[in-house]
C-alpha cells in the first residue's frame, strides 16, 4: 500500500504551483527563501516524477485480516452483584 504524505513537518519548505508563483497567485511561502529556493515548475516535476516512482511498483494483494471469532456468551466483565453491607 503506499500512501503519500504531504505537510510532515520536513525542513525543505513547502512546494507552492505554479499558478501561485505566477501574476496573481500567491499565498504562503511564494517568496523565494532559503528554504523554498525552487523553480517555479517545481511542484508539477515532484508530480511527474511521482507518479512514474508509482508506476514501478507491482501490486501485491491486500491482506484479509484474520476472522473474528462467534461470540458465544455476554460480556461477564463488570456483571457482578450490588455489595449488601
Amino acid at each position: 500500500m503506499t500512501i503519500p504524505v504531504e505537510l510532515a513537518n520536513g525542513c525543505v519548505g513547502y512546494v507552492p504551483t505554479a499558478e501561485a508563483l505566477g501574476p496573481h497567485g500567491g499565498g504562503y511561502e511564494t517568496r523565494l527563501t532559503s528554504y523554498s529556493n525552487l523553480e517555479v515548475s517545481a511542484g508539477q516535476q515532484f508530480v511527474d516524477a511521482g507518479i512514474e516512482l508509482a508506476k514501478q511498483f507491482t501490486p501485491t494483494p491486500f491482506p484479509e485480516p484474520e476472522k473474528a471469532k462467534p461470540v458465544l456468551s455476554g460480556w461477564s466483565y463488570g456483571s457482578v452483584p450490588p455489595e449488601l453491607k
